[in-house]
């Protein structure tokens, strides 16, 4: 019965591959499969069991191989999954070992997440099973312990707390990483303001000074739109265009 809720999975009683290799190719290995799960999550609009445990197993095993501040931008940009996402799959990877009981359970009670394919569907079918044999809460009482979660739901939670506090830690390196480039980048733009400033007194030490005749025969040049003899009176007179044309204008 359970094929007809998981997709075949390759199993194989070899080692596992990334235990068996030199650190470099481990971490080419971890970075090839968890490309290539999330782009076959990703084609299939983020559902199917199968696809989701796979997505979930191949960001597990990144998450061992990569340094501890690499993890999360790397899924960010290079996998193009937010935060949320990424702890969510993580979570499945966790809890991973119950799905294929949890999916026969509900299809046998016609659970109402029975067909559902989704990694937080997923999820919250593996916690309705692991609470299976509890008995339901009044209203009232659901009301009174809304807010305070149980033993069992603090640990579900912690591997998302910690998950949380990476995320965090690493916002604060890129926000501090950010400071730092805006900071040497003011540093660079007052330079090269300064070094503009300078060109420009070089530039106004260096022109001739404008005779009533240059300026006359500047004057005419514009006047009739002769922009090659303009240019030429300007180079002569070591006068950037621009400058001599305000200056004339003006």
């Amino acid at each position: 019965m359970l094929n007809d809720f998981i997709d075949p999975i390759e199993t194989s009683d070899e080692p596992c591959l990334l235990a068996v290799l030199p650190e470099n190719e481990s971490m080419a290995v971890a970075i090839t499969a968890a490309v290539t799960a999330m782009e076959a999550l990703r084609e299939h609009g983020n559902v199917g069991v199968a696809r989701n445990l796979q997505a979930g197993a191949s960001l597990a095993a990144l998450k061992l191989v990569l340094a501890h501040r690499e993890f999360g931008p790397f899924c960010t940009k290079k996998l193009a999954i937010s935060p949320s996402y990424r702890a969510r799959l993580l979570r499945l990877n966790d809890v991973k070992d119950d799905v294929p009981e949890a999916l026969i359970w509900a299809a046998t009670r016609k659970h109402q997440l029975a067909e559902c394919r989704s990694a937080q569907n997923l999820i919250k079918l593996v916690n309705d099973w692991r609470n299976r044999d509890k008995p339901s809460k009044s209203k009232t009482a659901s009301k009174r312990q809304e807010g305070r979660p149980d033993k069992d739901d603090a640990t579900e939670s912690e591997p998302l707390i910690q998950e949380d506090g990476d995320l965090v830690g690493e916002c604060e390196k890129t926000i501090s990483d950010l400071k730092s480039e805006l900071t040497s980048r003011d540093d660079t733009i007052a330079d090269l303001r300064r070094r503009l400033a300078e060109c420009d007194d070089d530039f106004i030490a260096l022109r001739d000074p404008l005779s009533d005749e240059t300026r006359d025969q500047v004057s005419v040049a514009l006047a009739s739109s002769r922009e090659h003899e303009f240019r030429t009176i300007a180079k002569r007179l070591h006068w950037r265009p621009n400058d001599l044309r305000r200056e004339v204008q003006n």
